[in-house]
């Protein structure tokens, strides 16, 4: 297959883009205004445009340089499925948020692929494909949680798996095992990357201050509610 030039103008991102931050694009343009662009993007066409399946970061940062045509691969028009995998796979190596797998994940299942065809389109494994899909499930609240750093991925996932677990009858709340608020208390973590008061006078448990606990778990007991949960499994004290 060889790249064609293909004016900038023509050249289009894709609707369905995976990655939604594509970073700082100042020394890539840099590069591409000094040497050109050595790796070619991969388009398919859509009326008299491209659309980018790889390569929006070099498109992006192609216009910041002022260049007018781009080496291009094109494949033909396909669907949703191989579009969004193809997408995917060219990502691998650019370390994908957790929250963008999970959106791309999710739009594959909706086509009717299931965890196996999207992890043999993908390239990711099947255990990752199952987690990032359990994400998908959880409320945009928690996702913009997740998001912002205030909720890990490993805390969100298993917020989803004890829902979903919870909601067919295969899995039981089980209680902390102690009344105390410390680092066994299951949003301790939460309280703990959320609470930025300086004085550890007011630190329970070593973790954060009283008003942080008290928000965390009134956040986690909305969560559960909102996605199924009973309120006595709520884990407020």
């Amino acid at each position: 297959m060889t790249a064609a030039m293909v004016p900038v103008e023509r050249l289009h991102p894709h609707p369905d883009n995976i990655r939604t931050d594509l970073g700082d694009l100042s020394e890539l343009a840099s590069s591409i205004h000094a040497r050109g662009l050595l790796q070619p993007l991969v388009v398919t066409p859509a009326g008299d445009k491209f659309l980018v399946l790889d390569g929006h970061r070099r498109l992006a940062a192609a216009r910041l340089a002022g260049v007018a045509a781009l080496p291009c691969l094109a494949v033909k028009p396909g669907d949703v499925e191989r579009d969004t995998a193809l997408m995917l796979a060219a990502a691998m190596h650019k370390a994908l948020e957790p929250l963008e797998q999970a959106a791309a994940f999710n739009r594959l299942r909706r086509r009717g692929m299931t965890v196996v065809e999207i992890a043999r389109r993908t390239g990711y494994a099947p255990s990752t494909v199952s987690s990032r899909l359990l994400l998908a499930e959880l409320p945009a609240e928690a996702l913009e949680m997740v998001a912002a750093k205030k909720l890990t991925v490993k805390e969100a996932t298993g917020l989803a798996h004890q829902v979903r677990h919870t909601s067919t009858g295969t899995a039981r709340f089980r209680a902390p095992k102690t009344s105390w608020f410390n680092a066994d208390h299951p949003v301790a973590s939460m309280v703990a990357n959320s609470c930025g008061h300086k004085d550890t006078r007011i630190r329970i448990g070593g973790i954060g201050c009283g008003k942080c606990w008290e928000d965390a778990i009134r956040f986690n007991e909305r969560m559960k509610m909102r996605i199924g949960l009973p309120p006595e499994q709520a884990v407020a004290r």
